[in-house]
């Protein structure tokens, strides 16, 4: 048996469980349904639609970090991805009977992402309830701003750090037996993460970028701020470990 090194703990991966859901629309899965006074993130990682990767959506509601919606499919073309991002936005929208203040989106830019930015383009941004969230502008960079995520290793390694905490630390409430099954295929490869081979890790990416949303978001408003930042600390019953002492001798 070969060990690999998932990225949350392989005995808290192992307490995990997941939920049916209450309502399916379409092959959106919600597992709870959303309310005025939360914040939602609806996070879109785009793929080309093809048969091979998937297209995943994740939504996350805040401050209770709940999983409360989520998307996968593998042959829905860039156009209609963007299009169930908004159908997502508008039922929150409606069930909450918000203005869509309490609503942000986004998107991967990567390769197949800048796809779904000229998708959004055509449609309107102001035609999908909510606000877009994109990544603040480095000092320094002058390569022309795009809107949405650009996922690099570092990013990558920083929002999965964020994510393992959430998890682990019960923070986040993760629904979705789909996503749970990818976490426990999620796994170390070189100095980053991704899926064992032959495994799919779409909705994890989709949580990532969630994560990375959130980082943003909490510069914003203190309600996220406080429980983003409360998931790093330790919790109250934490035990610290017994220390060890390494003494040398002369020989």
């Amino acid at each position: 048996l070969v060990y690999d090194e998932t990225l949350i703990n392989a005995i808290k991966l192992s307490t995990l469980e997941g939920t049916d859901p209450v309502l399916n629309m379409g092959q959106t899965r919600w597992y709870g349904k959303p309310s005025g006074d939360k914040t939602y993130v609806v996070a879109l990682d785009p793929a080309m639609g093809t048969g091979g990767d998937y297209g995943a959506i994740q939504v996350l509601e805040l401050p209770t970090y709940k999983q409360v919606g989520e998307w996968r499919h593998n042959t829905t073309p860039i156009p209609t991805q963007v299009r169930i991002m908004k159908d997502i936005c508008v039922y929150i929208k409606e069930v909450c009977n918000s203005d869509g203040q309490n609503i942000y989106f986004s998107v991967e830019n990567n390769a197949i992402g800048e796809a779904a930015l000229i998708v959004i383009n055509d449609f309107g941004e102001e035609n999908i309830p909510g606000m877009f969230v994109n990544e603040p502008m480095k000092k320094g960079h002058i390569r022309k701003f795009r809107k949405g995520f650009n996922t690099t290793h570092i990013s990558k390694v920083s929002a999965c750090a964020k994510l393992k905490t959430m998890v682990e630390n019960d923070r986040m409430k993760i629904h979705s037996k789909l996503l749970i099954t990818e976490l426990k295929g999620f796994v170390a490869a070189g100095s980053s993460y991704k899926a064992k081979p032959g495994e799919t890790d779409d909705l994890v990416s989709a949580a990532l970028l969630a994560m990375r949303m959130i980082s943003v978001m909490k510069m914003w408003d203190p309600r996220v701020y406080d429980s983003f930042n409360q998931a790093d600390e330790e919790p109250e019953d934490f035990i610290p470990p017994m220390p060890i002492m390494v003494t040398t001798f002369p020989r």
